[in-house]
């Protein structure tokens, strides 16, 4: 059976084992009590929302992320410290392998909606910028890059889940009870048409799109706000 990649925020995987091995390398990287900070928190911040208890473990809200040994286990884990001060851990493999949040499973539904869209603005992206090799510059890694190493990139502060999430709120959306046309395990399209143009249409409205070298595409600050430059090449 071929292996089906893995969407985790704006982080594209080949295959689970391959998301697992990137969050457990930051997982080891750092000493016992360590903040995340940067893109480091927003990936792992990401990998929370997939968790099947996401809510419970978020609660009051998520004031940082940090490494330390389990509760009830010497072995380390990812704690997040909501804004009440209490402490909760998660793991990897059950943000991974468990049944996803319902906020996954309305973000993948989402980004289904925009595909086709996103691939035609690519297209056209390289139509209109590359070079006679038939390349273009990521404006992150300042490298030449080919159509096939590419992808698109939701410039902060509006990155991908971020635009779900207002989306939900600013519509008063219960994403617990959205019916889905299911393919495999989670269901990935909505069954409501209506829904599906309606976020399209706040899609087109507040994306900041880029295109940018492959695994470059983290998920910048969830919520904070830069200023876009000239070398950004934004899209739209």
């Amino acid at each position: 059976m071929p292996k089906k990649p893995v969407v985790i925020g704006e982080l594209r995987f080949s295959a689970k084992g391959e998301a697992k091995s990137h969050f457990t390398d930051i997982l080891n990287k750092h000493p016992l009590g360590t903040e995340l900070q940067g893109d480091e928190f927003d990936n792992v911040m990401a990998l929370l929302l997939c968790h099947p208890k996401a809510n419970d473990k978020i609660a009051s809200g998520v004031k940082s992320i940090k490494i330390d040994q389990g509760f009830y286990s010497s072995n380390r884990c990812f704690h997040v410290v909501r804004v009440d001060g209490s402490i909760e851990d998660f793991s990897i493999g059950k943000c991974i392998d468990g049944e996803h949040s319902p906020f996954h499973r309305f973000c993948i539904a989402c980004r289904r909606t925009v595909e086709a869209e996103l691939r035609a603005k690519k297209a056209k992206y390289f139509e209109d910028n590359r070079d006679k090799d038939g390349k273009v510059v990521c404006p992150m890694t300042k490298e030449k890059i080919t159509f096939e190493e590419a992808h698109i990139d939701h410039r902060e502060p509006f990155t991908f889940s971020a635009i779900v999430h207002f989306f939900t709120q600013a519509n008063d959306i219960d994403i617990n009870n959205i019916e889905y046309i299911t393919e495999g395990k989670y269901g990935n399209e909505f069954k409501n048409q209506e829904l599906a143009e309606q976020f399209q249409l706040w899609h087109r409205k507040n994306a900041k799109l880029r295109v940018v070298k492959g695994r470059t595409n983290l998920a910048k600050s969830y919520l904070g706000r830069v200023s876009n430059t000239k070398a950004d090449n934004i899209l739209i």
